[in-house]
């Protein structure tokens, strides 16, 4: 199991967010790369694009799974991606590093684009983590 440490340096601003600016992973067997993770169930529906919290919330039950599926877990997550399409959904995006990653902070990107595959999708979360 690798064995992982979260540091904010000085000299660097401190997180916006629950994230940590640097993360590293020692005796790592594995890393897990999670492709990005949207709003649609195992079918393939896509929940409606009216709700970012129930989105966020699906997001990342589908990021926990494919997380498992590499043997991998939450908390062994050592950098993050969100993407959004709204900005003034940011504040709900740095929410979710806060819900789900209170205790183990990862490196963390957010970006604001135009769009992302499917227009009624508002997040996507794509994840590397360290077994």
């Amino acid at each position: 199991m690798a064995k992982i440490t979260r540091t904010n340096p000085d000299g660097i601003s401190k997180p916006f967010a629950n994230y940590s600016h640097v993360v590293t992973a020692v005796g790592a067997q594995k890393l897990v790369f999670c492709a990005g993770q949207v709003a649609a169930d195992a079918a393939g529906n896509v929940l409606p694009p009216d709700d970012f919290d129930a989105q966020a919330k699906m997001v990342m039950e589908n990021l926990t799974k494919a997380l498992a599926a590499g043997g991998a877990k939450i908390s062994d997550v050592t950098k993050i991606t969100i993407y959004i399409c709204n900005p003034h959904d940011v504040p709900k995006a740095r929410g979710i590093l806060q819900t789900y990653f209170s205790d183990h902070p990862p490196g963390s990107t957010l970006c604001v684009l135009r769009g992302l595959a499917n227009p009624n999708f508002l997040v996507e979360i794509e994840a590397i983590a360290a077994v």
